[in-house]
């Protein structure tokens, strides 16, 4: 009997893809111990060696296995902790010293009862906190070639980091961000970030849309829990992200991920109903949160009666989604 080496090779990468999640979730492999996965791409190298070594022999196989089972494991670290929890040194976009000189403070009053924010953030750590009044500050810290444009419109507000490319090591335009927003006007929210983290903490806030748009980052948190939002539209690539639900009242979203890992916590009392597009390479423990699968959409069993009642479509691959985790959404 003849194996077809293509799909061997297939079958060892999304085995692989889908049995390291699962062993992380279920404690068989410390988070640690994946999250040094990375180290293991030499044997990419190795494996297409061994396959040039092999080739015409009965054994050729193994080379393929080998570089398939190397891409297994490092993308399935990457969806089990996240890109942000996977150490690659200092190739990656992290934050400024704390004790990096300010570079940019401004404050402004938002005009009328409602606004628009927007924060276009490269290679930094960004905390959005929020006060009472109608008032709103930016600090950054880093170095000047890091220094965002601060622009105050009729509508709202916009914080942009410097254009141009990024070039490695990152250090130089590395940068963290403090953002405080009033309390009193609505407002809608968009945010991306490239290389970096994100801390968003929307206490008293009402918020008509979150938009939030991430590409490689890691250990972030869009805090809602005691916010009034009507609606969040969540994209994250190669990355690691928290989403904590608001309690008072409902909403509907949609939440992408790609190569990433979301948490998503939602309070007691909340109708909560996910839809989800049926992809080999993502994974959920919604089952084994209590919900029922009806169709397309897993349900808490509430639902239709809960007062408040929160929809979101989840989407991607090579995700893990993460209902309610065991240690709360950090």
């Amino acid at each position: 009997m003849s194996v077809d080496r293509r799909l061997l090779n297939w079958g060892v990468f999304l085995v692989l893809l889908g049995g390291i999640p699962l062993a992380v979730a279920q404690g068989w492999i410390p988070r640690d111990a994946v999250a040094q996965a990375w180290e293991l791409w030499p044997l990419i190298l190795i494996g297409a060696g061994i396959g040039l070594i092999l080739s015409r022999t009965p054994f050729q196989a193994i080379g393929g296995i080998i570089v398939a089972g190397t891409f297994g494991v490092i993308l399935g670290a990457i969806v089990a902790v996240g890109f942000g929890g996977i150490s690659i040194g200092d190739l990656g976009c992290g934050s400024a010293s704390p004790d990096a000189p300010q570079v940019l403070s401004e404050t402004g009053t938002f005009e009328g009862g409602t606004g628009r924010v927007v924060l276009a953030a490269n290679c930094a750590a960004v905390t959005v906190a929020t006060g009472a009044g109608a008032s709103w500050g930016v600090d950054v810290r880093g170095t000047d070639s890091a220094r965002p444009t601060v622009r105050q419109t009729a509508g709202g507000l916009e914080v942009r980091s410097p254009e141009g490319p990024a070039t490695f090591p990152l250090s130089s335009k590395r940068s963290t961000w403090r953002v405080d927003l009033g309390t009193d006007p609505r407002l809608d929210l968009e945010m991306s970030l490239n290389a970096g983290e994100a801390a968003l903490d929307l206490r008293g806030a009402t918020i008509g849309r979150l938009g939030f748009d991430g590409n490689a980052i890691g250990n972030s948190r869009l805090d809602l829990s005691a916010a009034t939002v009507d609606r969040i539209d969540v994209s994250v690539n190669a990355a690691s992200i928290a989403i904590l639900l608001p309690a008072a009242d409902s909403l509907q979203g949609t939440v992408e991920g790609n190569a990433a890992s979301v948490g998503i916590c939602v309070p007691a009392g909340v109708g909560l109903r996910l839809l989800v597009d049926e992809n080999i390479t993502a994974s959920n423990n919604f089952d084994e949160q209590g919900l029922v699968k009806r169709g397309n959409a897993w349900e808490s069993p509430d639902y239709a009666t809960a007062a408040t009642q929160t929809e979101l479509r989840t989407l991607g691959a090579a995700v893990s989604y993460e209902l309610n985790p065991e240690d709360g959404c950090r």
